[in-house]
């Protein structure tokens, strides 16, 4: 577990050490805002550690986690489409692709799944 908290620790080290795009807030350089879609949610958290410890389950068990008002959410949410103005920011971490979704209720990034912003919502829903 030692280990884990130092890998943690690193990355948001090496995260934290990123240097601003100089675009400005909530647009990535060449990136226009997703259209405002309705649709279920997106999983979003200020820490893109604690975003990917919540998703090591997969989607269906951090939306329970979040669910579940005893559980601890690390500080994340399900974030509604139509509030998600623009990608902020995006990484690539041990070979997944994240995005920092800017959203209309708070200057802090929420990271979420690379293109989650930009997908419609699945049929049938």
């Amino acid at each position: 577990m030692t280990r884990f908290r130092l890998r943690l620790a690193l990355v948001a080290l090496a995260l934290s050490a990123l240097p601003a795009s100089g675009e400005p807030a909530g647009r990535a350089p060449g990136r226009a805002a997703p259209e405002r879609r309705a649709g279920p949610p997106v999983i979003g958290c200020p820490s893109l550690a604690n975003y990917r410890m919540l998703m090591r389950g997969g989607a269906q068990a951090a939306a329970a986690q979040l669910a579940d008002p005893k559980a601890d959410h690390l500080g994340c949410a399900a974030l509604p489409r139509a509030d998600i103005t623009g990608i902020a920011d995006r990484v690539a971490l041990g070979g997944r692709s994240y995005d920092c979704a800017a959203l209309r209720s708070t200057t802090a990034c929420h990271w979420i799944e690379a293109g989650a912003a930009d997908r419609p919502a699945p049929a049938g829903r």
